[in-house]
């Protein structure tokens, strides 16, 4: 009979580049796997939509008390009782799915992507959730190729996201950047098995059966522009718009041939959409919205080069020998490109300047990844999955 692992990702969240995590891993298994096993995805975070039709009480009582969590910490101020709302908020909406969810599973695998990590998207309390469900029904955990976001030995979002990576049913931790942060601040049971390897999107072209093509257009990748201030970084939504038209104005003049494109979020479209406005360009100078990763990795491949915010547009570009520039808003776009020796294509806010960033990308435009490198990262990566998918 075969083992049923239930792949746990942001499935269907219409930010591509977390279903390219979840599609080259269900890829890396399948390939693996030699037909012993069958994987299903499970999505972490069900769209509201989903929620709605078949979580509608629940949905309604985790919406109730998101509104009471202002009224309750304004009176009493507690960085407890807000931990305790959340969790408790997350719990009643989405434990019992999660409990339905794993029933036939044999293992679990989180995909890939920033799921270590406390400060942002509330990822570490269902993290937290769902190894508890693992561990009481006995199933093995695997969490591939993990972002690992930060650590606080004071926040105790963070304590509780450690100890839940640190139940005994998790078995396997790899991350695709910050190895020694995770070793020495948040693994405490030394039974875990843990490396660095790549990121499954690097197997882009072989999951989606795509290769770069022959362009001389460069695509400029669009990201919302309140990233910077959610992320608590000093740069405004006026200073972001202000950049990208400022980055067009110079490809402009140097009549360097570009496009935009978005990895599929609305807001990031949208703003997408302002900006062209702002500058009286018509949508034509942008490809449209991507349905799907096998879509979005098309667009890609047709880029000579990007400049990217998003940082499966870099990923992915990467995976496809396409050269790429990253706009720095968050500390994994740095990481990724000390990974693979480009630091100096991630450009960080004090260097956040249209002509620099179009003298970077022009030096760039024409320069090759370590193959030998990227190659050894890849097998890792295929290497620690293969090993768990044999523990089962």
């Amino acid at each position: 009979m075969k083992k049923r692992i239930a792949l746990v990702g942001l499935n269907n969240f219409n930010n591509i580049g977390d279903r390219i995590i979840a599609e080259t891993t269900n890829y890396l298994i399948q390939l693996k796997g030699e037909n012993k096993v069958e994987s299903y995805f499970v999505d972490v975070s069900p769209y509201d939509s989903y929620c709605r039709v078949h979580l509608p009480f629940r949905f309604k009582c985790f919406n109730l008390i998101r509104k009471l969590e202002h009224f309750l910490t304004s009176v009493w101020p507690s960085e407890k009782l807000l931990y305790y709302i959340q969790y408790f908020s997350w719990k009643i909406k989405l434990y019992r799915y999660y409990d339905q969810q794993l029933k036939t599973a044999d293992a679990v695998v989180f995909s890939g992507g920033g799921f270590i990590k406390y400060r942002a998207q509330e990822l570490n309390y269902l993290v937290d959730m769902i190894t508890k469900l693992s561990q009481e029904k006995g199933i093995p955990v695997m969490m591939n190729a993990m972002g690992i976001e930060g650590y606080s030995s004071t926040d105790l979002r963070c304590q509780k996201l450690k100890n839940a990576i640190n139940r005994p049913c998790v078995k396997v931790i790899t991350a695709r950047d910050n190895l020694s942060l995770l070793n020495e601040r948040y693994i405490a049971n030394k039974l875990i098995i843990t490396e660095l390897v790549g990121d499954p999107a690097f197997y882009t072209p072989e999951c989606y059966q795509i290769n770069r093509k022959d362009s001389n257009i460069i695509g400029l990748g669009v990201i919302r522009n309140d990233i910077f201030v959610k992320y608590g970084i000093n740069y405004t939504e006026d200073e972001v718009m202000n950049l990208y038209q400022e980055i067009i104005k110079e490809l402009e003049k140097r009549k360097i041939k570009w496009k935009l494109f978005s990895n599929g979020l609305t807001s990031d479209y949208n703003f997408g959409m302002r900006l062209l406005e702002s500058l009286g360009i018509n949508s034509s100078k942008y490809v449209p919205c991507p349905q799907n990763s096998k879509d979005f990795a098309d667009t890609m491949s047709g880029f000579e080069a990007i400049i990217g915010a998003r940082l499966h547009a870099c990923i992915t570009a990467y995976s496809l020998d396409i050269p790429a520039i990253g706009l720095v808003w968050n500390e994994k776009l740095k990481l990724f490109g000390e990974l693979i020796g480009k630091k100096e294509n991630f450009i960080n806010v004090e260097q956040l300047n249209a002509k620099y960033i179009v003298d970077i990308l022009e030096k760039k435009r024409n320069d090759c990844y370590d193959v030998e490198q990227r190659n050894n990262l890849k097998q890792l990566t295929v290497e620690y999955i293969d090993n768990f998918i044999k523990m089962l």
